[in-house]
């Protein structure tokens, strides 16, 4: 089927009701979600950075989905509407692999922050980053990866100055693609893989059939120039090393975090749960011809549990073969580091992550030797302020670890310098068995309680999370 593209919102103001709908996927019955806005993926907001945005979430969806918690992902966002998991309420009275109490209050446990079923909240973005490619799902506790897999994400785009001045494609030559993996009966509905409730380290869901933009081997097409693809990976667990056929290359200009230094030609791009990629195609070799976006395997020295991609076609480009004018290009430099990541040295860490297997009977995912628990903080790094911290995998699990409130520059892996295409800010990376990477952020927005996980959303939803809190110097 043709490639769908999500409705675009760009006021200042947006209303997204999240509703039960049915949406054609495969051949045959639709497939029945829980979507934003009656659509998978959800409608793709789109604003300038700078320009606050109430985005009014209604919770539309039967009672016994639970409540839910928005996080718009790779925004700077205040604590409050950061997409808080929350902890235990009447709705979801335990946690299978959370050791919370029953005795906090619904604040300390940050249940005041939830939207419960039949309610609606604002969520406030002052949009403080810079342009970037950014999404929004829910973040519940336990439930991530159940509420994600049912259809509830969609994309965000942040626009600024400086890049509009940049000559790159635009309109309808800036593609947003979200991969997705989801199973289906012969019904053509959503399977459940939870109902299984698989323990780790073997936990990771993989979907038998992969989507793009909620289609299956979409096809679109496009003229004999540059595209930007602004490529977004929200699988659970599966990870894709993307590429193109006939040879074509891409040249990354940014990651989940905005434009890098300076552009940088690739063959593939591994992108694990959560990580974004930006990249320029040039369809002008290839006129009249199709073109297909696919994944394959990545070298077999990196491919350890967590981090085995998936093998085959994506989707497909059909380039149309009249000659075309290209007037944009890609600059020899995009954009600069912020001087805090210039100055950024190698040092003892401030704050260190380790992530171990535990628990005994009923295993666990732990980050520092304890699951999430909302009213345990373990770190409190100071507003306005620089911080360098480690995170160490010490399982035999890859795991891809995504840091709320900031932007994040990679020091090291494993004590040596990063490859170009992470000398750049991101906020979510792969943590490969046994490795540990060095990783300097900047709080510069706002103090409160933040979130720090696993991406892969079921070693969130079982344990690997934990928090931290901007306090003032």
């Amino acid at each position: 089927m043709p490639l769908p593209l999500p409705p675009t919102l760009t006021g200042d103001r947006i209303r997204i009701p999240i509703v039960a709908a049915e949406q054609q996927i495969l051949p045959g019955a639709k497939t029945k979600l829980w979507t934003f806005g009656g659509s998978f993926p959800g409608p793709t907001v789109r604003r300038r950075a700078g320009h606050r945005t109430r985005v009014t979430f209604e919770h539309q969806l039967p009672k016994g989905v639970g409540e839910l918690s928005i996080h718009l992902h790779g925004g700077h966002n205040r604590s409050q509407f950061d997409g808080y998991p929350g902890g235990l309420t009447k709705d979801q009275p335990r946690s299978l692999y959370c050791d919370i109490s029953r005795a906090l209050t619904p604040r300390q446990s940050g249940n005041d922050l939830l939207l419960s079923p039949g309610a609606s909240k604002t969520y406030v973005y002052d949009l403080t980053e810079r342009a970037a490619f950014q999404w929004y799902h829910d973040h519940r506790l336990d439930r991530t990866a159940r509420h994600t897999w049912h259809g509830l994400a969609g994309m965000w785009i942040v626009d600024d100055a400086f890049e509009e001045a940049l000559p790159l494609p635009r309109g309808n030559r800036d593609l947003p693609l979200m991969i997705a993996d989801r199973s289906f009966d012969r019904d053509n509905q959503l399977t459940d893989p939870f109902s299984e409730q698989l323990r780790p380290p073997a936990d990771g869901i993989n979907g038998a059939k992969i989507l793009v933009n909620g289609a299956f081997m979409p096809h679109h097409p496009v003229g004999p120039r540059r595209y930007r693809l602004r490529i977004l990976n929200v699988s659970a667990f599966r990870s894709y090393n993307v590429r193109l056929s006939h040879g074509l290359s891409m040249v990354q200009i940014a990651t989940e975090s905005g434009l890098m230094p300076k552009p940088i030609r690739r063959e593939s791009i591994l992108l694990g749960p959560a990580e974004r990629a930006e990249v320029i195609v040039d369809f002008a070799a290839v006129a009249g011809e199709s073109v297909e976006l696919r994944s394959s395997h990545r070298h077999p020295g990196r491919n350890t549990a967590g981090a085995r991609s998936y093998e085959g076609a994506l989707m497909q480009f059909r380039v149309r073969s009249e000659r075309l004018p290209d007037h944009t290009r890609i600059p020899r430099k995009l954009r600069p580091l912020p001087k805090w990541a210039q100055g950024a040295k190698v040092r003892k860490p401030d704050q260190r992550w380790e992530i171990t297997l535990g628990g005994g009977f009923s295993t666990k995912w732990l980050l520092n030797g304890r699951t999430f628990d909302p009213a345990h903080v373990q770190a409190f790094p100071h507003l306005n302020k620089t911080a360098v911290w480690e995170i160490v995998n010490r399982t035999t699990v890859a795991h891809v670890m995504h840091l709320h409130h900031t932007d994040w520059y990679l020091l090291q892996r494993d004590g040596k310098p990063p490859p170009p295409w992470e000398d750049c800010l991101k906020e979510t990376f792969f943590v490969y068995p046994n490795e540990k990477i060095l990783l300097a952020g900047h709080f510069s927005d706002y103090t409160g309680k933040f979130v720090i996980h696993c991406h892969m959303l079921d070693h969130e939803d079982h344990g690997l999370m934990g928090q931290f809190q901007v306090v003032h110097a």
